[in-house]
């Protein structure tokens, strides 16, 4: 009989940024890190006889909570890692749920009638998740082992293990991230002992703790932003009340609107001047947030991190490594930055320069 623990990946940016990354490779961001902790304490007394991983960068740094404590290689696989979602990849969900509902809703509450370009079939998830996750428990027979792997693929995994037809996947609930689920595998067949348990979790920093889209009640509104360039005429209301707020009218060399559902809420100006790192302090090529505005109302939410997620995802294309935005030192803007992991680079007068590592290559 083997024990394997499977375990979800920590917070990480397609979490936060409300992207889809399948195998796009996000990195551990927000709460990520405190949560990574809280598993290593959970994990600190029990006997683990081996560590496997997805080879993606936001598994692999999960893992480290039981590996390194227990002074374990980390084996990493491919065949565990989060189902290839294609085109899709690094979209955001808002984008997504707008342009294709069909697909979208297909991809939560019937997975094996989801299909993209490029993507993987979830039939293909569930093989290569049950070929591997025997393969594992067939080499350390009598053992404890911890696997760590991705949302998607872990449901998918469990709904082989208990017979669950792709129509009715919602019964098998999601995963927090760093969720752990205990299976018992003997005589050719794995048992589960318990599902997606996250009990390791505060309030406090448990994702879904301070998220609702995947929540039952949460069916028929979402909390994901979609972006469109910005239009004057169109935009014009919301312009108006960035140019009340900000003491400025809104321009920027690109310039974006988020749209929750049809209300416009929020604004993205880049500057595309690129400016090179040859500072020590600063490594890699900088790019510039000009202007990022969420609506008085919308505020104090989770939505401008997401204008920060759409910022990154756009410089990351242009292979920019540094991402830059001005704050006033203390200002709600300043907060958000330092929350998710920019670094104070440098001031003028009240005014702060913040910069952020995005190279993910």
């Amino acid at each position: 009989m083997t024990k394997i623990y499977l375990i979800r990946h920590a917070e990480a940016e397609g979490n936060i940024y409300r992207r889809a990354h399948g195998q796009f490779n996000g990195q551990i961001i927000g709460r990520g890190v405190l949560q990574i902790e809280q598993l290593r304490k959970r994990f600190e007394h029990e006997r683990i006889d081996a560590v496997y991983s997805s080879d993606l960068a936001r598994t692999c740094v999960t893992a480290a909570a039981i590996y390194e404590s227990h002074g374990l290689p980390l084996n990493k696989m491919e065949r565990l890692r989060e189902v290839n979602v294609g085109e899709w990849e690094d979209v955001a969900w808002g984008d997504l749920e707008y342009l294709d509902p069909v697909m979208s809703r297909y991809f939560g509450h019937d997975p094996a009638r989801w299909n993209v370009s490029g993507s993987e079939d979830y039939e293909a998830v569930r093989e290569r998740m049950t070929e591997c996750l025997t393969e594992i428990a067939q080499r350390h027979d009598g053992g404890c082992v911890a696997v760590f792997s991705h949302g998607f693929a872990i449901r998918a995994f469990i709904c082989a293990v208990l017979g669950v037809k792709s129509e009715d996947v919602a019964e098998v609930p999601y995963c927090d991230n760093t969720a752990v689920t205990l299976f018992h595998f003997g005589d050719g067949k794995f048992n589960v002992e318990f599902l997606s348990d996250n009990s390791h979790l505060s309030s406090e920093i448990s994702t879904f703790a301070n998220q609702s889209w995947w929540r039952e009640e949460a069916e028929s509104m979402s909390e994901n932003l979609r972006y469109m360039p910005f239009d004057g005429k169109r935009d014009a209301a919301l312009a108006e009340i960035f140019r009340l707020e900000m003491g400025g009218d809104f321009s920027a060399d690109r310039e974006y609107t988020a749209f929750l559902a049809d209300e416009a809420i929020g604004l993205l100006g880049l500057n595309e001047k690129k400016e090179s790192g040859e500072k020590k302090e600063s490594k890699g090529d900088a790019s510039w947030v000009e202007s990022l505005f969420i609506k008085p109302e919308y505020q104090q939410k989770s939505y401008g991190v997401q204008l920060v997620g759409h910022a990154i995802s756009l410089f990351r294309g242009q292979r920019r490594e540094r991402l830059r935005i001005r704050a006033v030192a203390d200002s709600p803007l300043f907060k958000l930055c330092r929350k998710y992991e920019f670094e104070v680079f440098g001031q003028e007068g009240s005014v702060c320069i913040l910069e952020k590592d995005i190279k993910n290559w």
